[in-house]
């Protein structure tokens, strides 16, 4: 009985699918649980190691003494003035947008003047920034993963955040904050 040609490279190509899944499978959809910890029973007595002296009477556990906790002063954050404006801005309810880049790249470029299509929109401030200051603007980023530059970054408060992570137009860039606004 001959098998089809489609039939057979359809079974040999299923067959290779399986394999490779098994080959790259890792054990970590395997559940282990740790070994139960026992305690030593209270009735039991400890005898001393052979060579050590032993003594007649067992030492009573001494008791813990806590120390009162003293509140320190919080240390005032130390964050650029540009960070300190951006929070300001949130504060007021405008929407804000964070542009990160990296001077040179064409799509870097490209995204700087694209930027620029927001200049004179009322409640909105944009706040550019290098890559190198993304970690003073985290807390405000609202656990967004910025991987790659350039990114632009549209915040309301009590909204989410859109991420746009490479090249992006004006026209889109005017759109979603016009959304946000809303």
């Amino acid at each position: 009985m001959a098998v089809p040609r489609p039939v057979l490279l359809a079974l040999v190509g299923l067959v290779v699918l399986v394999a490779a899944f098994m080959a790259t499978r890792n054990g970590s959809n395997e559940s282990v649980s740790p070994a139960p910890k026992t305690q030593p029973s209270q009735g039991l007595k400890q005898t001393p190691a052979p060579g050590k002296a032993s003594t007649t009477h067992a030492r009573a556990p001494q008791p813990k003494v806590e120390k009162p906790v003293v509140q320190k002063p919080k240390p005032a954050i130390d964050a650029p003035a540009q960070v300190r404006d951006a929070a300001a801005a949130l504060d007021q309810g405008k929407v804000v947008v964070f542009f990160f880049s990296k001077p040179g790249a064409a799509d870097d470029t490209g995204s700087r003047v694209a930027i620029r299509a927001l200049d004179g929109m009322k409640r909105v401030s944009v706040f550019k920034a290098g890559i190198d200051q993304l970690a003073a603007y985290r807390p405000m980023l609202q656990g967004l993963g910025i991987s790659q530059v350039p990114a632009t970054v549209i915040v309301r408060p009590g909204k989410r955040a859109v991420l746009f992570q490479g090249f992006v137009d004006a026209g889109t860039l005017r759109q979603n904050v016009a959304d946000a606004l809303r």
